[in-house]
């Protein structure tokens, strides 16, 4: 609060007159304003305006990203969009990286996935096997470096805290934060090969065409495409002695860290999920309240749990979704089990209709059997009288 009052206090010092516009929340600085023009884009670093103006931006983006296959649900709530657009303009600066921290669910690997897409990049990110250790690592990265050097394109590596198989990977994470390149990744041979291509653009520098200007020249170009994101959970200790053992991780990336969802976000996640969900109209917004008040009331009740009993527990935007998600289930279940009782009883009711109907026209026969007979007897009864 006092750096922010001390920054209004200079811009009302230097810039009276434009105070207002300037200190205006919130600040959304971004280069894709222009990302449905039809012709070639300037990417023009501006001033998006409010979360209104850039919503629908990003809506139409993220239609595209999953066209024709849906690959992820967002729901482009205030602070998604903040976390959006912050991780966007940090990848799209030369040897921009970040290490975003946030418990699961946050949204971390899906906003860098649609800012990777935002700015036009390729997306790198490893896969664990079994048995998959340092030197399966080891050639993932040469990969990684062929992209951003051998084939000179922008990439973004995501890197979270379940691909850390074993603690060197940090080790050789930090080395790439810090220098650039992983030492003894590639022997003199594939250095070779790598630098191909290489030595008119270091003469075109002023730079005599030696084998260590050119691999420094590499290097160089691999630190500017290349933007390592890491996405870790604050969870225990881990995430503060891997920060202690490696502090690359924290010297040579900007940190952004995901608090929990504030209830505007709550509320939109749910009014999204159950969008589709057919529900009593005038139930509906009761219903989505209430889910925001037991996610509320579960945080303020850990925080108790906390202070009692001095164990660290979590309440996470993924408890969240998975609370929608099981509400729905339910939902679906105990209806499939109502329409299975209407059923079964709209059937024992449709059998004593027609069991009523049988022992109607039962009834009407035997009554029309009763009169036949009574005048057979009457009949006979006159016979015999006769006789």
């Amino acid at each position: 609060v006092s750096t922010q009052s001390t920054w209004g206090e200079l811009v009302e010092e230097h810039f009276s007159q434009d105070a207002e516009e300037i200190m205006r929340e919130p600040l959304l600085f971004g280069d894709f304003a222009d990302y449905r023009n039809e012709v070639e884009r300037l990417r023009l670093y501006e001033d998006l305006g409010t979360y209104s103006d850039v919503r629908p931006i990003i809506e139409d983006i993220l239609e595209e990203y999953n066209t024709p296959v849906k690959k992820m649900d967002l729901v482009m709530f205030d602070m998604a969009l903040d976390h959006l657009v912050r991780i966007t303009r940090i990848i799209t600066v030369n040897r921009g990286n970040a290490l975003l921290v946030g418990v699961g669910g946050s949204g971390k690997q899906s906003l860098t996935k649609l800012a990777t897409y935002m700015a036009d990049y390729k997306l790198f990110e490893i896969t664990l096997s079994r048995g998959y250790g340092e030197d399966h690592f080891r050639e993932d990265l040469k990969k990684l470096y062929h992209v951003a050097g051998s084939n000179n394109e922008p990439v973004v590596f995501l890197f979270t805290d379940a691909h850390v198989a074993q603690e060197s990977f940090l080790e050789l994470i930090n080395n790439m934060l810090a220098s650039g390149m992983v030492p003894a990744l590639f022997p003199d041979e594939e250095k070779e090969g790598l630098m191909t291509g290489i030595a008119d653009e270091v003469i075109s520098l002023g730079l005599a065409p030696t084998k260590d200007n050119k691999w420094a020249h590499f290097v160089n170009r691999c630190r500017d495409n290349l933007h390592i994101v890491l996405c870790m959970s604050p969870s225990g200790n881990t995430l503060r002695t891997r920060c202690r053992n490696f502090p690359g991780l924290v010297n040579n990336a900007v940190i952004d860290w995901f608090p929990k969802w504030p209830e505007q976000a709550l509320e939109a996640v749910s009014r999204r999920f159950l969008a589709q969900e057919v529900l009593p109209e005038h139930l509906r917004d009761n219903i989505i309240n209430h889910m925001v008040f037991v996610h509320a009331k579960a945080n303020e009740k850990i925080q108790l749990f906390n202070a009692q009993l001095r164990r660290h527990n979590y309440v996470t935007p993924k408890n969240y979704l998975d609370y929608i998600t099981n509400y729905k289930k339910l939902l679906k279940t105990n209806r499939s089990t109502i329409d299975d009782l209407t059923n079964r009883l709209g059937t024992g009711l449709e059998r004593l209709a027609k069991a009523a109907e049988e022992v109607a026209e039962m009834s009407k026969s035997l009554a029309d059997q009763e009169i036949f007979l009574s005048q057979k007897k009457k009949k006979k009864k006159k016979k015999s009288t006769l006789r």
